[in-house]
Order: C-alpha cells, then structure tokens, then sequence
C-alpha cells in the first residue's frame, strides 16, 4: 500500500512540474511581452541613493555592493548588475550599440523608442536553460542571469530600478 501511495505521488510530482516548465520559446515570449509592458508605465518613486544617483529598490531585493555609477543586487542565488551613465541622456543608444554587438547569439532583441526614453532587451543563452538578460534605458542598463521560469520577474526587476534612476 506504501509503495502504490509513493508510486501515485510521484508520478502525480512528475506530470505537475511537466506541466509547470517554460519552454525557451515561451521564456523569451514573456520577456518580450514584460518588456513592451513595463518601459511605458511609470517610473516607481526612488527609496535608496547612492552618492550620484537615487533608485527603487524592489522588495526583496538586496544590495550587495554600491559604487558611484554601479550597483549588485541580489535575490536570492540571483545577481542583478546595475550600470548608469549620467553622461548618456535617456535617448542614447551608446549600451545598446556595445551590447548588440557583443551578444551575437541573441535571441530575442528588441528596441523601443518613446518621447521619454530609448529602451531595448537582449535575451542570449548563457548557460544549459539559463539566459543573459540586458535591459537599457538611456544610459541607465541592467544584467542579470535567469532561468526560464524567472525571466518575467527578472526583466520586470530590472526595469523597476533602472527606470526609476535619478540623478542628485
């Protein structure tokens, strides 16, 4: 009875997490989609500084170190590199440009332009189901490593604390 009991658990663990998974191809369309979503809605209100520049810090998410124009975030195993360029306006396509060309092996890169900003995501693999995720804006841009179940959030989290960068 303990055996069958066991056996039915496992098979019903097996058939839900199946059914759970991310296909690459569903990843990069949540990316897609988080992205075109979040860089048109408004900026969350600034609740960290750093010596050159005020951000949001979402909700469970930490600050592992902090410098004049970069940050490392973390949630979790996960790492969020943050870079800003006060000498690039909100238009510049200087990151965009450098990470176009290093990231041969995108696959999904997709720009917008607004009357705010220049925005842009490169998602390429980076390692067995994970992804290099990059998110820009202006001169402000942000990196991290996701698996396929997390690449929503992780774009969304990016993009929380990139678009809100201010500068003193």
């Amino acid at each position: 009875m303990k055996l069958k009991l066991l056996f039915i658990s496992l098979l019903f663990t097996t058939v839900f997490i199946a059914g759970c998974s991310v296909t690459k191809e569903q990843a990069i369309d949540y990316a897609k989609e988080t992205f075109e979503a979040e860089v048109v809605t408004e900026p969350k209100e600034p609740n960290r500084e750093t010596e050159l520049f005020s951000y949001f810090l979402p909700p469970g998410l930490n600050v592992k170190e902090a410098s004049e124009n970069n940050l490392i975030l973390s949630r979790g195993n996960q790492i969020y590199l943050v870079f800003s360029n006060p000498a690039e306006d909100n238009f510049s396509t200087v990151n965009y440009e450098q990470d176009h060309a290093i990231e041969e092996q995108a696959i999904l890169t997709e720009t917008f332009t607004s009357e705010e900003a220049f925005s842009y995501i490169i998602v390429a693999p980076y390692d067995k189901d994970e992804y290099k995720v990059i998110v820009g804006i202006g001169g402000e841009k942000g990196t991290t490593i996701s698996n396929k179940g997390n690449i929503r959030s992780s774009v969304e989290t990016i993009i929380d604390v990139i678009k809100s960068v201010t500068y003193e």
